[in-house]
C-alpha cells in the first residue's frame, strides 16, 4: 500500500509515539492515525493540504482529547492556543490599529487568515460580533 506524501516506512511508530508523549487522547489511535495519513483538505476551512506538514491534529490542550484535522490557520485560531504577545487587547484575533480617521486615533480590528472580517470603534461591540462569529464558523469547539 502506497502511502501519500511520499511518508517513510517508519513514520506510523514515531507518529504514534510523538502523540502519546504530547498526551493526545483517542479510543482507537491506529485508525485515527490512518485517517491522518489520507486527510486531503482541512475539517474547518476545507483548504486542501499540500503536503504532510500542512495537517495538524487539533486537540484540547487540558485533556488531550482529538477533535479534528486542521490546517496551521485553523489550528492556530483555536480557543485553547496561546495569544500572540503583541495582541493587547486580551481577546483572541482582535487588534488594536493606529488610524487617523477615527477621534480616538485607533481602531479595533477582527481579523482571521490576515483577512480583516470587520473593524470597530466600539472595542465591546466587536468582541460580541467576533464569538459570534466563532460559533457560528465552529471556531469555539
Amino acid at each position: 500500500m502506497d502511502l501519500p506524501f511520499k511518508l517513510k516506512e517508519r513514520h506510523k511508530y514515531y507518529t504514534l509515539r510523538n502523540w502519546k508523549r504530547r498526551g493526545l487522547i483517542h479510543d482507537d489511535l491506529d485508525s485515527l492515525y490512518n485517517e491522518y495519513i489520507y486527510v486531503t483538505s482541512c475539517d474547518l476551512c476545507g483548504i486542501e493540504f499540500k503536503s504532510a506538514l500542512d495537517r495538524k491534529m487539533e486537540h484540547s490542550h487540558e485533556t488531550g482529547e482529538f477533535r479534528n484535522f486542521v490546517c496551521h490557520s485553523c489550528n492556530m485560531r483555536k480557543s485553547d492556543v496561546k495569544m500572540k504577545s503583541n495582541n493587547t487587547s486580551g481577546c483572541k484575533c482582535i487588534f488594536k490599529h493606529k488610524s487617523k480617521t477615527s477621534k480616538q486615533g485607533f481602531i479595533w480590528e477582527f481579523k482571521l487568515f490576515n483577512t480583516t472580517i470587520k473593524t470597530s470603534t466600539d472595542f465591546d461591540k466587536l468582541v460580541q460580533f467576533a464569538e459570534q462569529w466563532k460559533k457560528e464558523n465552529n471556531y469555539h469547539t
